[in-house]
């Protein structure tokens, strides 16, 4: 089996766990409200099911757009990193091209490439990152505090000392530094979705949503229909439920769960990429 579907058995069963236990619970609550509402023969409103059902449309309207929106950031982060892998490829090319072998060869291009999408992914994960811990820099003393904007900095020195010593002429260097302006565009928009989340009271509101009709439907529809609502309510439940629970992990999409982007997916491609383009030096 390969890791990719390990992380996928583990994420179904995480979410798959975590959405048995809420059925299990609204079961057990629907099942005792229940039970009081026919022993106690209370009927607070008739027509208890339409109110049910509208109630449940207006859930199913809020939850839409929350779905769109977690979505929409998604595939805005999946667009962003497939145009890293673009502009790290369409750069190893074009430096592959216009600069003699032995230029390339004595330049810390291609590791830095390389070393910039893995750099983006542990900035974005939260995951402490120093620039001694990545491949080619083990001997680097500097320290900077965004290694991501420090190997794009690194990367506009190298392209500026190339058209200084004259290996690169102004139409070359334009070419390559539409490219490179890439990296801190991509990290920007990554950044972007990661500090602006959906909205707290949003999500607050419509999870106090979520519960209220999870308490007042048996008090509703019991009275009308008894326990057979239970079914309809659980099939109802599932899907409200399974879908807020795959939004609340697909609205950051940069975590390491089945339904986010499989960023080091991404960083192999790159890797490979570049390394089938440049060859390899220490960084200098």
């Amino acid at each position: 089996m390969t890791p990719w579907h390990r992380r996928e058995s583990f994420d179904v069963l995480v979410v798959g766990k975590r959405l048995t236990l809420l059925l299990l619970a609204v079961t057990t609550y629907f099942l005792a409200a229940g039970l009081v509402v026919r022993w106690f023969q209370i009927r607070l409103i008739d027509l208890g099911s339409a109110a049910s059902l509208i109630n449940t449309v207006i859930l199913s309207l809020l939850m839409g757009f929350r779905n769109t929106v977690a979505y929409q950031r998604w595939w805005e982060a999946r667009g962003l990193w497939g145009r890293l892998t673009n502009d790290t490829r369409n750069l190893a090319a074009k430096c592959a091209a216009f600069l003699p072998a032995d230029v390339l060869a004595r330049s810390p291009v291609a590791v830095v490439l390389t070393n910039f999408a893995e750099s983006l992914k542990r900035h974005l994960r939260d995951q402490s990152i120093e620039l001694r811990d990545l491949p080619g820099f083990e001997k680097e003393a500097a320290d900077p505090p965004h290694v991501p904007l420090y190997l794009a900095q690194r990367l506009f020195v190298v392209l500026a000392g190339w058209k200084r010593a004259g290996h690169i002429d102004q139409a070359e260097l334009r070419m390559l530094d539409a490219h490179a302006r890439g990296f801190l565009e991509v990290c920007g928009g990554c950044e972007k979705i990661k500090a602006t989340p959906l909205s707290p009271s949003y999500k607050g509101l419509l999870r106090a949503g979520l519960i209220l009709n999870v308490i007042v439907v048996p008090w509703l529809t019991v009275p009308e229909i008894g326990l057979w609502a239970l079914p309809v309510f659980l099939l109802v439940c599932f899907f409200l439920f399974g879908v807020e629970l795959i939004d609340s992990i697909v609205e950051d999409p940069f975590g390491v769960e089945r339904d986010d982007l499989d960023l080091d997916r991404y960083c192999l491609t790159i890797r490979e990429g570049v390394e089938a383009c440049l060859p390899h030096s220490p960084a200098k």
